[in-house]
């Protein structure tokens, strides 16, 4: 019997013999409309990711170079496509969280923030080598904290929240010694909103990461009209609408895109020590 008492009819079973092919204009199944911030709707890598990911690591490294020779004029240009790494970093963290179930804490999260945090310590060491100085953390330590409050906001449950809480307070206890500050540390937090709700909260989190960039000789300078130094701010801006666009559009099936798997922690302090080492010889009598 069904739930309103009547008889359930019979399922009719299909008629043996192979499947009907589909047409070219039939709908796909609904699997593949799941919102892409769902577990399901992302079985296989996303290419897309994959390369804003790798763009994220080439201006980085681009943005590295200029310590090779401090002061030279070609190299110190790198400084401009290195605005866009930390802000793709941010997008590839949130687009990670966004595929996991709220407020899980499996093994794959436990991972992330081990590796994060791991990282982050090996990595200060050649950080400081690389710049010369210890006047900021590294970048690892900015994405660390800005994962556990993005993942805090995911959950929103009081046990996370209260966590985040915490993190923000740290993160506002160490602002000046935070690569980008509090900013940075909320940026992953508005990326995630921005992939899940879209509108105002991607112009939110555009702003946001020029705002990070905002020191107060930048500031000078755009208010004096430097060429370059608008170049640098519309390279902040531009970010995260590219990440968005390159992770979204579709890419053809013949176009392969190696994966950025767990080897890009050991790369970040690895080329910053091989860009220390080189700068040293170059120094050299």
């Amino acid at each position: 019997m069904s739930a309103s008492g009547r008889c359930a009819q019979p399922r009719q079973m299909p008629a043996p013999g192979p499947a009907p092919a589909r047409r070219a204009g039939d709908a796909p199944s609904a699997a593949l409309y799941a919102p892409m911030n769902t577990p399901q709707a992302s079985p296989h890598r996303e290419r897309g990711l994959d390369l804003v990911k790798w763009l994220a690591l080439l201006s980085m490294v681009l943005d590295h170079l200029r310590f090779l020779i401090p002061g030279h004029a070609l190299l110190g240009w790198g400084f401009v496509p290195g605005r866009l790494a930390f802000p793709l970093f941010c997008l590839a963290l949130a687009a990670n969280l966004a595929r996991s179930r709220p407020g899980a804490c499996g093994r794959s999260e436990q991972r992330h923030i081990g590796a994060l945090l791991l990282f982050a310590v090996l990595s200060e060491p050649a950080h400081d080598l690389m710049l010369g100085n210890a006047a900021k953390f590294n970048i690892l330590i900015s994405l660390a904290l800005g994962w556990g409050v993005a993942w805090s906001a995911h959950a929103l449950q009081r046990g996370p929240l209260l966590l985040s809480a915490l993190l923000l307070a740290g993160a506002v206890w160490l602002n000046t010694l935070l690569t980008y500050g509090l900013l940075g540390v909320l940026l992953p937090t508005l990326c995630l909103l921005a992939l899940q709700r879209g509108g105002a909260w991607l112009a939110l989190a555009t702003l946001t990461a020029l705002l990070a960039n905002l020191t107060p000789r930048l500031g000078a300078a755009l208010l004096a009209g430097q060429p370059r130094d608008w170049l640098i701010a519309a390279t902040c801006l531009a970010a995260l609408p590219l990440g968005f666009w390159l992770r979204r559009t579709p890419l053809p099936e013949r176009l392969r895109v190696p994966a950025v798997g767990r080897w890009a922690y050991y790369f970040y302090p690895l080329h910053m020590l091989a860009i220390a080492a080189a700068a040293w010889l170059l120094r050299a009598p």
